[in-house]
């Protein structure tokens, strides 16, 4: 069983029973567009894996387990959706379908950086991410400031951008701005700053500056 089978299954039936309702097997067959046998081997298996509570010809919904593994999916998508239509400009359908496969294989901390490049839009699925986020952040470095906020010699990585212009995004990212990449502040003058990102000087001022967080560091 791949992993996207399985989360299929589980973010089907978050959706027949997130009324508090229990769904039927040919509820689901329906749904999923498979055949009410192969619905039922599947349920076994979630129900072996600790995932689903399911009873012959009673039904089936989601343990806790399942619940929190269906949200998570359910936010991934969600993420990756809103990063194709506001910062590549997808349209909506494209950017759904491309969505709908990409969430079963993308990581959990590349789904927060997204989020973050975001803004963190807050949805009915914000409360599955509180543990992934912390793992993301809690990476031994030890505050997270804005760019523009640094003095020459600071350095650190690239934590995530922030923008309510995708334009500035866009613009931040083609800079080379990508969350993890190392970087350095070599001088700030007059409201601009020449920072080596990479292994490139590049020139920003600090407007632009002020929508780049930065993991600080004492040394890279």
């Amino acid at each position: 069983m791949t992993t996207g089978n399985r989360e299929d299954y589980l973010l089907a039936i978050l959706k027949l029973t997130e009324g508090g309702t229990v769904a039927k097997t040919t509820e689901l067959a329906t749904f999923m567009g498979v055949s009410p046998a192969s619905v039922s081997e599947m349920l076994k298996i979630l129900s072996k894996d600790g995932l689903v509570e399911y009873a012959k010809y009673r039904g089936v919904k989601l343990t806790e387990s399942g619940l929190r593994e269906a949200r998570l999916t359910r936010k991934r998508h969600h993420v990756v959706e809103r990063f194709f239509t506001d910062i590549l400009e997808m349209d909506h359908e494209q950017a759904h379908e491309e969505a709908s496969r990409i969430e079963h294989s993308i990581s959990d901390a590349s789904a927060v950086r997204m989020c973050n490049m975001l803004g963190n839009p807050p949805d009915c699925d914000c409360q599955c991410c509180v543990e992934p986020c912390k793992s993301v952040s809690a990476n031994g470095i030890a505050i997270t400031i804005l760019l523009s906020d640094m003095r020459p010699g600071d350095c650190g990585k690239v934590s995530h951008l922030r923008s309510d212009d995708s334009s500035v995004l866009k613009k931040l990212l083609s800079m080379g701005f990508v969350p993890g990449r190392n970087i350095s502040l070599d001088s700030s003058d007059g409201g601009a700053s020449v920072v080596k990102v990479g292994e490139c000087s590049v020139a920003i001022d600090d407007s632009m500056a002020a929508s780049v967080y930065i993991d600080v560091c004492s040394t890279i």
